[in-house]
């Protein structure tokens, strides 16, 4: 009795199956059918964006560092709220520049915050990028302004300069693949700074080379580095670096990979094929 009585289920529930595919028959496939068209999709977007990931970042663009050339800037902070009890300034922080009005500052202006240090070899004073700040209030010759975002801390002595927007990079990193025998021809430099003053660095550090503008380097280019072990021995090509600023006669670098960590003094070579 209970295998009739389980029979009966069975037939009513197939026959109910049929009355809703015959009536409703694109209903009862959709479902199936975007979880397939879902699935199919993840998985094109899986190898369209495969190794492809941010090389640039803000972080990259305004807390790095530069070579400043010229004379040092004309704004600088003299003072800040609160100046008695804390010397480090953060976002939101207030502080005070020696220019207002009467200097061309506006209202809502935006600038670089920029820590001018000391001197490398020939090249000139390095640039540490330290945040962004915006006027908020304006004397004939003095105006206030407030730490938008900044890169560790903002302090009095520091300088501003022209805030210029600038957009990231996506993209895969070319890697150190490169054959040792092409790196002979083509634009060459070293490395003449790491970050921090470290002796040696490693991915996702930037450093300071002796090539820019004037040798067609460009922001975005991928460069390779090496180093001669021995004389009279292939050089060996260690890592990979892109540029993410550029000035006359030195570019910004960070590292994107290597297999061994680089120090001063490093090579640096266009790629073979650019």
């Amino acid at each position: 009795m209970r295998n009739f009585y389980f029979r009966i289920q069975v037939i009513t529930l197939i026959s109910l199956l049929g009355i809703l595919f015959i009536f409703y028959p694109e209903g009862f496939c959709s479902e199936f059918l975007q979880d397939d068209q879902v699935q199919e999709q993840e998985i094109k977007k899986a190898k369209i964006y495969e190794d492809i990931y941010p090389l640039i970042s803000e972080s990259d663009l305004y807390c790095s560092f530069f070579v400043w050339k010229g004379a040092k800037p004309e704004i600088e902070i003299i003072g800040a709220e609160r100046e008695y009890e804390k010397t480090l300034l953060n976002d939101g922080d207030i502080f005070y520049v020696n220019k207002g009005k009467d200097d061309g500052l506006e209202a809502g202006q935006v600038f670089l915050i920029v820590e001018i240090g000391s001197n490398i070899a020939d090249f000139g004073p390095i640039a540490f990028k330290r945040g962004r700040a915006v006027v908020v209030d304006l004397e004939d010759h003095h105006a206030s302004a407030k730490v938008e975002k900044s890169c560790g801390s903002v302090m009095v002595g520091y300088f501003l300069i022209p805030f210029e927007e600038k957009e990231g990079q996506t993209g895969k990193d070319l890697g150190y693949d490169v054959s040792p025998s092409s790196i002979k021809e083509g634009v060459k430099g070293q490395v003449i700074y790491l970050q921090k003053d470290f002796n040696q660095i490693g991915k996702g550090y930037w450093a300071l080379i002796d090539i820019g503008e004037q040798d067609g380097i460009q922001v975005g280019q991928q460069l390779v580095i090496y180093r001669i072990v021995k004389e009279g021995t292939p050089v060996q090509v260690f890592g990979n670096i892109i540029v993410i600023d550029t000035q006359e006669s030195t570019s910004t670098v960070k590292v994107l990979s290597c297999k061994d960590v680089i120090r001063l003094g490093d090579l640096v070579h266009v790629r073979p094929s650019e």
